[in-house]
């Protein structure tokens, strides 16, 4: 009778054994289960914060010339007017070398430092609205020569005209806009690191009360001054691989966090190896 009662009791406990094992395996599982749901929440939230990361940045990098309009010019449609000027008796060419120096980069990851630099420019015979261009650039220690053709594509009037930082342009001025055209440059084939400048450039204009065609230098007390940008890709012949490639006057448009100057432009330290280390004012 004992041994049947211990047998019993044994039956019991080992019965009471396998079902405590089952429901601690039962509650380890659902503790791993809630692990790896934590574990996947925490993943995609890593993942969305990377991407929203990437996508921020990019969308902060990126800048073309509706961008830079834009930026420059928040309100056009409210100051500007699309009009004509008589380009049969304006030669706007001399427009290109009034800046003392162009300032430039080409590829908006390293922002490598470009200077450019115009050789000549003349009118076209046949077109009005076309000039040939001649110049070079200077990357690093290549130097290379560029030709090719700037076509006046849209003229714009300001309804506002500026006086100057006093207003001693009140009364000299009677028009003042700005002018966007289309370029194509064309380096040689035969050398290496060479490829083709494209894009479109703001060039800033006036007229003064007795008709001259000026290059508009109006708002250059402005911190944030600047002319002639240009703004557009170079494509190398040999891999075809596209970067982007801007310069301009007093300031590099769509420049990002290169120019950390306040009254003139600054390179960014962390371009100092791409070129920007021995730039001087």
């Amino acid at each position: 009778m004992k041994t049947l009662i211990i047998s019993l009791q044994s039956r019991d406990i080992i019965f009471e054994l396998a079902a405590n094992n089952k429901l601690r395996k039962k509650m380890e599982t659902k503790k791993e289960l809630k692990k790896k749901k934590e574990r996947r929440n925490k993943i995609a939230i890593i993942s969305l914060l990377i991407f929203l990361c990437f996508t921020i940045s990019n969308a902060q990098e990126h800048c073309d010339f509706e961008d830079f309009i834009k930026n420059e010019f928040p309100a056009k449609e409210k100051n500007f007017m699309e009009g004509k000027l008589n380009l049969k008796n304006i030669n706007i060419g001399f427009i290109f070398f009034k800046p003392i120096r162009y300032l430039g980069f080409i590829d908006s990851k390293i922002k490598r430092r470009m200077d450019v630099k115009f050789l000549k420019i003349s009118k076209s015979e046949i077109n009005d609205s076309i000039y040939l261009a001649k110049g070079k650039t200077i990357v690093g220690k290549n130097t290379r020569l560029f030709e090719g053709k700037i076509q006046i594509r849209q003229i714009y009037f300001f309804k506002y005209i500026s006086t100057g930082e006093e207003g001693e342009m009140d009364g000299i001025v009677k028009s003042q806009g700005i002018i966007i055209a289309d370029y194509h440059f064309r380096e040689d084939k035969k050398l290496s690191a060479t490829g083709v400048f494209e894009g479109k450039v703001l060039l800033r204009w006036y007229v003064n009360n007795k008709g001259v065609f000026s290059y508009d230098t109006i708002n250059n007390f402005s911190d944030d001054y600047n002319n002639n940008q240009f703004i557009g890709t170079w494509t190398s012949y040999k891999t075809g691989v596209k970067k982007v490639a801007n310069w301009g006057a007093h300031r590099i448009p769509c420049s990002g966090d290169l120019d950390i100057g306040a009254a003139e432009f600054m390179p960014n330290e962390k371009y100092y190896k791409y070129g920007w280390e021995d730039y001087k004012p």
